[in-house]
């Protein structure tokens, strides 16, 4: 029984341990071979004046920086959007071949349906215009409001957003070649 244990100070909403429980629970199944169903995450929170670092109270630093005001930053790619020929024939070769895993599936937001894969491949049937089957790249990122703002201010404008999305907050842009990026995370 495998038991990962994280001390934070309190503050975190549900959703943020939620994520963190879930990026914790695949990392150790990924890298320490470890049994969904046997691991244990257990999250230990404490109050800032029950914490101590070179000697300050966590109520008493003056060097902590809020969430909102760190600076933008792209983590990794959290998943991509493949345009496919023919979706059973596509399903066959990345689950029935490659072992993928459905996720879920429902309709893509213009109505095709979508079948989103556990390893992060969301495929969808019809090729756009330009023949490219990426429909688009997924980013995971932290401050998307600030980022939109600094890629405004280099002359980048968005396809859409800042909007609410199913990730929080999605902003498109296009990459030099015109790839759609969707930057995607909290505010």
């Amino acid at each position: 029984m495998p038991v990962v244990t994280v001390q934070i100070w309190e503050g975190r909403g549900a959703d943020q341990k939620r994520a963190l429980a879930k990026a914790l629970t695949e990392a150790m199944v990924e890298h320490g071979d470890a049994s969904v169903e046997a691991l244990h995450v257990a999250i230990d929170e404490y109050p800032k004046e029950n914490w101590a670092k070179a000697g300050i109270l966590g109520i008493d630093r003056t060097d902590l920086v809020k969430p909102a005001d760190r600076p933008p930053a792209v983590w990794r790619l959290q998943h991509a959007l493949l345009e496919v020929i023919d979706l059973e024939r596509s399903l066959e070769f990345y689950v029935g071949t490659l072992g993928f895993e459905v996720h879920k599936e429902e309709p893509f937001r213009d109505g095709r349906p979508l079948v989103v894969t556990k390893q992060g491949l969301g495929l969808i049937p019809g090729r756009n215009s330009s023949g490219n089957p990426v429909e688009h790249l997924a980013f995971h990122t932290r401050n998307v409001v600030r980022l939109a703002e600094q890629l405004g201010a280099a002359g980048i404008e968005p396809l859409a957003g800042p909007e609410p999305s199913a990730y929080g907050i999605s902003l498109y842009v296009a990459d030099p070649d015109g790839n759609k990026i969707e930057l995607f995370g909290s505010r």
